[in-house]
C-alpha cells in the first residue's frame, strides 16, 4: 500500500507537469538576488514584556512593544515565507514616543523600547543561522531636535541649520543634517563600523532628506545596500498599485528599469495600505495582491515587501496607522503566493539578473520575457476581467512553457507558433524549455502496478466474502 502511495505522488513529476528546477549558481550572491522583507520593529512582534513602559495599544502615535526579542521568535515565520533578508526600521534610541525609529537621538544606542545590543545582535546571529541576511535603516539625513549636535557648538555646524518640511507627520521638523560635510560622512562611516563590529548587520539602507550623496565618501560604501529619500517620488509603486487595484485596469503604464539593484515596494510607511485601496474599490484584495505580488517579484529590481502584506493588513486608509501584526490572521492563499515568488526568485536567475524584454501588452494583458544565459522566463499578467489571449511567435522550435503558479503547459503549434491564454485576474511564471512530451514507458508501468493493485484488492475482498459466508 505505501508503496502504490509512493508511486502516485511521483506521478505528476514524470508526466511532465511542473517541477522546481535547481538553483543556478552563478558566482557569488548579489544584492539583486535577494527578496526583503522589512518590518517595524513596535509593530511586529512583542517578545519581551519587560520593555513596555509606555506601551498603549488604543494610541496609534504610542508604543506597542514589538521588539527585537520578537523578531528573533518569528524569523522561522519569515522563513518559511522564503524571504532571503529582513529589514528592520531604526532601531536606535528615539525621542519621545517615536515607535517608527525616525526621531534619533542617539546614532550608537538601541532604543530601551526595543532592546538590548546583546538583542540586536541575536536578530543578526539567528537570522544568519537560517540563511537570512539582516539590514538596518539608517537615517542621515535629519535627526530630533533633542539631538546632542542641537546644542553642541562643535557639531552644530553639521545642521543646516533649517527643518525637515514634510506632509509626512514623522518627518516633519526634524533638524536637517549636511550629509555632503565630509566630517558628516566619517561620522556616519564609523557609525556603520560601529554597528557591523557590535552586531555583524549585513548592510544598512541610508535615508537622506533628498540630498544627493554622489560627492560624498558615503556613494561608494559597499555597506550601503541602498539609499532613499523622504521626498522620493516612487514612480515604480505608484503606476502598479494604480493599475492593479482594480480589475480592467490596463497595464500598460507599468515601469520597469533596468537597473536590477533598485528596491521597489507597494506599501511602505508614506502610503496607505494596498489592501486598503482595493476594498475601496470594491475588489477582493487577495486577487489584486496575487497579481501586484507577481509584477513585483518577476519586474527587474529588488522586491521588498511591508510587514503584513501577508495577511493582509488593512489600515483603514490612514499611513500613520501602523496595526500590530496579527500572526493568527493571514490569507493561505496569498502565503503561497509568496512562498512561490520568494522560491523562483532562488531557483531561475533569469528573474534576478535576466534582461527583461515585453513582449505584449494590450487590454489589460501584459506579456515580457526575461532572459539570463541559458534560462528564459515569460511573465504573463491578466488584469482584464475576462480571459485574454495572445501568440508567441518568437520561441524555439518544440519547446513549451510549463507554468509555475498555475501548472499550465503551453506547447508549440502546428503553425509553429505558442497560443497563450490567460483568464481573467490571474498571473503565471513560465519557463521556457525543450518539449518533454509525455514519459509512456512510465505511464504503461504505473498503469500496471495500479491495475495488479486493483486486481488484489479485488481478489482479498472476493476471499473474505467468502469467508463470511462459511
Amino acid at each position: 500500500m505505501k508503496r502504490t502511495r509512493m508511486l502516485l505522488a511521483c506521478l505528476p513529476f514524470l508526466l511532465g507537469l511542473p517541477m522546481g528546477a535547481e538553483a543556478a549558481e552563478n558566482g557569488e550572491r548579489q544584492w539583486q538576488d535577494e527578496s526583503v522583507y522589512y518590518i517595524v520593529v513596535d509593530r511586529f512582534m512583542n517578545g519581551d514584556m519587560n520593555n513596555n513602559e509606555g506601551v498603549d495599544l488604543e494610541d496609534p502615535n504610542a508604543y506597542h512593544g514589538g521588539d527585537l526579542s520578537g523578531i528573533v521568535d518569528q524569523l522561522d515565520y519569515i522563513k518559511e515565507l522564503g524571504f532571503t533578508t529582513i529589514q528592520l526600521s531604526p532601531i536606535m534610541q528615539n525621542e519621545g514616543d517615536s515607535y517608527h525609529g525616525f526621531h534619533v537621538s542617539d546614532f550608537r544606542n538601541v532604543e530601551e523600547h526595543f532592546g538590548t545590543m546583546e538583542e540586536a545582535r541575536q536578530v543578526v546571529e539567528e537570522a544568519h543561522a537560517r540563511d537570512i541576511k539582516v539590514i538596518f535603516d539608517l537615517p542621515i539625513g535629519f535627526v530630533s531636535q533633542s539631538h546632542p549636535w542641537v546644542e553642541d557648538g562643535d557639531r552644530s555646524e553639521w545642521l543646516t541649520g533649517e527643518e525637515v518640511a514634510s506632509e509626512h507627520p514623522w518627518f516633519n521638523q526634524l533638524v536637517e543634517v549636511d550629509v555632503n560635510q565630509e566630517a558628516v560622512s566619517t561620522y556616519y562611516k564609523e557609525t556603520m563600523d560601529f554597528w557591523k563590529e557590535k552586531t555583524e548587520v549585513d548592510g544598512f539602507r541610508v535615508i537622506t532628506n533628498g540630498a544627493d550623496l554622489s560627492e560624498t565618501s558615503l556613494q561608494e560604501d559597499p555597506r550601503i545596500m541602498y539609499t532613499s529619500s523622504i521626498k522620493e517620488d516612487h514612480p515604480f509603486r505608484k503606476e502598479a498599485r494604480e493599475a492593479f487595484r482594480q480589475a480592467g485596469n490596463p497595464l500598460t503604464d507599468l515601469l520597469t528599469e533596468e537597473d536590477l539593484t533598485q528596491p521597489h515596494h507597494l506599501d511602505f510607511y508614506d502610503v496607505s495600505r494596498f489592501t486598503h485601496e482595493a476594498v475601496v474599490e470594491g475588489q477582493n484584495p487577495i486577487t489584486r495582491w496575487q497579481m501586484a505580488l507577481t509584477h513585483l517579484f518577476t519586474a527587474p529590481g529588488v522586491p521588498v515587501v511591508y510587514y503584513g502584506t501577508e495577511t493582509p493588513l488593512d489600515d483603514g486608509g490612514n499611513p500613520q496607522n501602523l496595526p500590530m501584526m496579527n500572526f493568527k490572521a493571514g490569507d493561505e492563499k496569498l502565503k503561497k503566493r509568496i512562498e512561490k515568488l520568494t522560491s523562483m526568485r532562488e531557483q531561475f536567475p533569469a528573474l534576478t539578473r535576466g534582461d527583461y524584454r515585453e513582449l505584449y501588452n494590450e487590454d489589460g494583458l501584459a506579456v515580457f520575457k526575461r532572459t539570463y544565459e541559458d534560462n528564459e522566463m515569460i511573465v504573463a499578467i491578466n488584469n482584464a476581467e475576462e480571459t485574454r489571449t495572445m501568440t508567441l511567435e518568437e520561441l524555439e522550435d518544440d519547446h513549451q512553457l510549463r507554468g509555475l503558479l498555475h501548472d499550465g503547459l503551453v506547447r508549440q503549434q502546428s503553425d509553429g507558433s505558442y497560443r497563450l491564454g490567460m483568464e481573467r485576474e490571474t498571473a503565471d511564471v513560465f519557463i521556457v524549455e525543450p518539449n518533454s512530451g509525455y514519459n509512456w514507458l512510465f505511464i504503461g508501468f504505473v498503469g500496471g502496478v495500479l491495475s495488479l493493485f486493483v486486481i488484489a484488492v479485488t481478489a482479498i475482498s472476493l476471499k473474505n466474502r467468502k469467508a463470511d459466508k462459511g
